[in-house]
């Protein structure tokens, strides 16, 4: 399969730069988000996951990510990946998972976003929060409607938002730096399992989305080395932006045990007066609002290649004649969004787990069936990033994200050590809507013959 041809002219299309931003935001957008995990599983063992789910998830996918999309640099990533590597069934499967991942944790910036909102305006009740999310959700939905490089651009001037309130956080902190970050470990009562089980989700949440971007590669200039500049660029200023305010919250304020929703407005107020307080509120509205426009962004494209492989409804292939973009896939993401925006944080946050883990089983699944085809960027004579490791490496690199993957459905279906079969039976017909829907599509018009 050759290298997906562009829809867009030169002129509209994103940067290396502009992807930098795009892929930082995408799976970070600042701290928010993390403050529940340290009250679940403790101070220590919160700081400890932040520092070693990098090594063992973050790095070996961002690697497997940016070999991928530097060898096979072709609109619908990761979708086209499994497609390549598998056929038609397992491709759709990988693009329906992930959809179905990016449809929970969208939700969940948009009510993480309502949660904000209530600091300034403390009597916003349920029917307030869920108009407050139903805004940001329509409201992103426009700026995608109006194209890759004015959210690229977006990005990067929200991205200098973010930072700045986390940045006089920080500086406060270590000026009244009194107690152990990482004292207790665990929650006293807790044991090691039970904390870790709670925090580990929302850890994988955090340091989840490195694919995201990968369906637009025919809107990057020069993917095959766009991507992987950008991944190697992104992740550490994620896990700089985990740690360190984090830690320094930790140092300054002995309240771990209250850490939830929103809690960094707290933390900012109790550091750094009111005025800091507002403006971290103000930077959680930004950084849920810019992390969902730039998932937006990803999550939208798959209906459109989809649709294009004749594995989705053919209406969905189709593009603004003015932007160049999905408009139908992007209005019906808005409509399921706008009802899933009901949900509370924490459920939201849990489904996405379980699914994103599946969908990057898949990845690396595709990696290695693809690792001795020939390559899509070398075919134009350049050398695409491979990973520097030999078959026996690239199984180690990858041993720890499958055996998460397979803990995460585990605490999914055995909560607390006890069989939910409400949540298996849920879970199932999620998993089961995959084949069931690829069936229909199938039928309703043939799939393409698999790539070759």
């Amino acid at each position: 399969m050759p290298e997906t041809p562009s829809h867009l002219p030169p002129r509209r299309r994103a940067g290396t730069f502009h992807l930098v931003f795009l892929t930082y935001s995408v799976i970070c957008s600042g701290a928010y988000g993390l403050e529940e995990m340290v009250s679940s599983s403790g101070p220590g063992l919160s700081v400890l996951m932040m520092v070693l789910l990098p090594v063992v998830w973050s790095i070996p996918l961002c690697l497997a990510c940016a070999e991928l999309a530097a060898r096979f640099p072709m609109e619908g990533g990761y979708y086209r990946w499994a497609r390549l590597a598998f056929g038609d069934f397992v491709g759709y499967q990988a693009g329906w998972l992930v959809g179905l991942a990016n449809l929970a944790t969208n939700a969940a910036f948009a009510v993480l976003f309502a949660n904000y909102l209530r600091w300034f305006y403390p009597g916003l009740g349920p029917t307030g929060g869920y108009l407050a999310a139903l805004a940001v959700v329509w409201g992103t939905t426009l700026l995608n409607i109006l194209g890759i490089r004015l959210v690229g651009t977006t990005a990067v001037i929200l991205t200098g938002v973010i930072f700045l309130p986390f940045l006089f956080m920080a500086i406060g902190g270590l000026m009244q730096w009194q107690y152990n970050p990482l004292t207790p470990f665990i929650p006293p009562g807790a044991t090691l399992p039970s904390a870790l089980g709670q925090g580990l989700m929302i850890a994988l949440w955090l340091y989840s989305g490195y694919e995201k971007l990968t369906p637009n590669a025919g809107e990057i200039e020069n993917p095959s080395r766009a991507f992987p500049i950008a991944l190697a660029c992104a992740l550490p200023m994620v896990i700089g932006s985990y740690i360190v305010p984090a830690v320094v919250g930790l140092a300054a304020c002995d309240d771990w045990s209250h850490w939830g929703e929103a809690h960094f407005a707290v933390l900012s107020t109790l550091i750094g007066g009111r005025w800091l307080g507002a403006l971290m509120t103000f930077g959680g509205l930004v950084s849920n609002a810019c992390i969902l426009m730039v998932t937006t962004l990803g999550s939208s494209r798959l209906p459109m290649v989809m649709a294009e492989d004749r594995l989705f409804p053919a209406a969905f292939g189709r593009t603004g004649r003015r932007y160049g973009t999905p408009v139908l896939s992007l209005v019906t993401g808005a409509v399921l969004l706008s009802a899933l925006c009901r949900a509370r944080f924490v459920t939201l946050a849990g489904f996405f787990s379980m699914v994103q883990v599946l969908a990057y089983v898949l990845i690396y699944a595709s990696l290695w069936r693809l690792r001795d085809r020939p390559t899509e960027a070398g075919a134009t004579g350049e050398r695409p990033f491979t990973i520097p490791l030999g078959r026996a490496g690239l199984m180690l690199m990858m041993a720890p994200g499958v055996l998460i993957a397979l803990w995460v459905v585990a605490q999914r279906f055995w909560n607390g050590g006890v069989l939910d079969l409400k949540v298996m039976v849920l879970d199932l017909a999620v998993l089961a809507s995959g084949p069931a829907t690829y069936l229909v599509f199938r039928r309703s018009g043939a799939a393409s013959p698999p790539p070759a």
